[in-house]
């Protein structure tokens, strides 16, 4: 199939991934010259600029595209947060050129839930009401009923959240949220991550499947439920109750979005829930960490642990016995953590998976770190290569950066078979005055203190990370 996708945004580029990797013919547009060309230059399908609030710029494009038979576009364009004259700029006058330009093409319009106006916590389908009061409601669902009168499908997407946007946990994170309203529990939350709002997506166009389809999640939970969790994992307080804000853009409602429908098809969510995604999707939590970092305009919450930070043999598993014994905390070996959940030692897994493999299993073993407290974590020397890991790093505690001479360190590990790093013809010290050159710098901006070991013995360093940590922790907001 020849597709075009009109919007290449959170949604629209992940679509388009997936229907280029099916094989299908992809066109992607984009509203500028300039979008296009980055496109072009990141992307192996094809981008084109197109303003389809144009009705010449859209025929503009049939031009360039013939003699190619367009068989199916989705119209996931942005209003870029406009109000109602963008509303019907983007979503009604974009919707009525693609269909009259391509008037053979099965189309699909990316619709919200948003258009449910129900409060009373009830649980919704595709039949329910859907008659907003609000203007950019009324506009939404007449782009749906040109969508419909064609034949085609419209897809009503929850709150779409996926790594470097999650309203959610950010606002938490922070102290910008609420529990608004249904006496203390709050609204009921619907979500879609933006993998599976995109695959919903591909499915509903590539089996040419008309009508209307909720994309949600699985799950059914308030603010109050989701926020319990959250704060649990990310140690922050649970955030005040108010009332309704009769200013969001969506409007206040309070129901639960079906999927069965869309379930009835043969698609399923690959992030059943949010929890879901936060210990499965690689980037979603360290994104959203990172974001609180970049934004500055909260402190990121840092958890009541001690993070050990430096290279092979640097003395992390031994001093982190030492310091978890002196001061009561419980301690973690995220190389152990990887093992057992592998079944396998790590030269095992370099072996079957390569360095990238083990990599995968480093980060997903930090993530399930998220609501642990008390705790002295060893972590592997090149942990702190990977930039998705930094953030939850820097979240989860007190890091110190144990450093030692690379000589030394080749002593210490001239005899551990278990180093798939040394391993090779390349001489072992002069790999570790290498790998330390690489990752000193990563390794002195993540640490909160930096302890040189080389004439320490384990206690005596034990002892200075006890006496750091304690002034660093009575220093915390409790």
């Amino acid at each position: 199939m020849t597709i075009l996708i009109a919007g290449c945004g959170f949604v629209g580029a992940r679509a388009a991934d997936l229907l280029h990797a099916a094989g299908h013919t992809v066109i992607g547009l984009t509203h500028s010259a300039a979008s296009a060309e980055r496109l072009r230059a990141e992307k192996p399908w094809r981008a084109e600029a197109c303003d389809i609030s144009s009705a010449e710029s859209v025929r503009d494009l049939a031009a360039r595209l013939a003699p190619l038979r367009v068989d199916a576009f989705i119209h996931c364009a942005s209003s870029s947060r406009g109000g109602a004259e963008m509303y019907q700029t983007v979503y009604v006058n974009g919707m009525r050129h693609l269909l009259a330009t391509f008037p053979d093409a099965f189309p699909l319009y990316t619709s919200s839930t948003s258009v449910y106006p129900q409060t009373g916590g009830e649980t919704v389908d595709e039949t329910s009401f859907a008659d907003p009061g609000r203007e950019t409601g009324k506009l939404l669902r007449e782009a749906e009923n040109l969508a419909l009168a064609a034949g085609g499908s419209v897809a009503r997407l929850a709150g779409i959240y996926g790594p470097g946007r999650s309203f959610l946990l950010k606002n938490l994170l922070e102290g910008k949220s609420a529990i608004e309203g249904n006496d203390g529990e709050g609204r009921l939350i619907n979500q879609i991550h933006a993998d599976d709002a995109a695959s919903a997506v591909t499915h509903l166009v590539t089996h040419r499947l008309p009508g209307i389809f909720n994309v949600a999640d699985d799950a059914q939970t308030t603010q109050r439920a989701s926020y319990l969790e959250l704060c649990r994992l990310f140690g922050v307080a649970m955030p005040p109750a108010r009332d309704p804000d009769p200013s969001r853009k969506r409007g206040w409602s309070h129901k639960h979005v079906s999927n069965a429908k869309l379930r009835g098809t043969g698609w399923e969510p690959r992030f059943p829930t949010y929890l879901d995604a936060l210990r499965d999707d690689p980037d979603l939590a360290s994104s959203i960490l990172d974001a609180v970092i970049q934004t500055g305009e909260a402190p990121l919450p840092r958890q009541p642990n001690i993070i050990l930070i430096g290279l092979m043999g640097s003395g992390k598993t031994t001093v982190g016995r030492i310091v978890a014994q002196m001061i009561g905390f419980q301690f973690l070996d995220t190389d152990a953590l990887i093992i057992e959940k592998a079944g396998r030692t790590i030269p095992a897994i370099f072996t079957a998976e390569g360095e990238a493999g083990f990599r995968q299993r480093e980060s997903a073993a930090l993530r399930s770190l998220l609501g642990r407290r008390g705790h002295v974590i060893a972590t592997g020397g090149g942990i702190i290569t990977q930039p998705r890991n930094l953030p939850l790093l820097h979240h989860l505690g007190y890091i110190v950066w144990l450093d030692a001479d690379p000589a030394l360190l080749a002593r210490r590990t001239s005899h551990n078979n278990d180093r798939p790093l040394l391993a090779g013809e390349e001489d072992p010290q002069a790999k570790l005055t290498r790998l330390l050159a690489e990752r000193k710098p990563l390794y002195k901006a993540l640490s909160d203190l930096r302890i040189v070991t080389a004439e320490l013995t384990p206690h005596e360093t034990a002892y200075g990370i006890m006496e750091s940590a304690r002034v660093f922790f009575s220093k915390m907001p409790r």
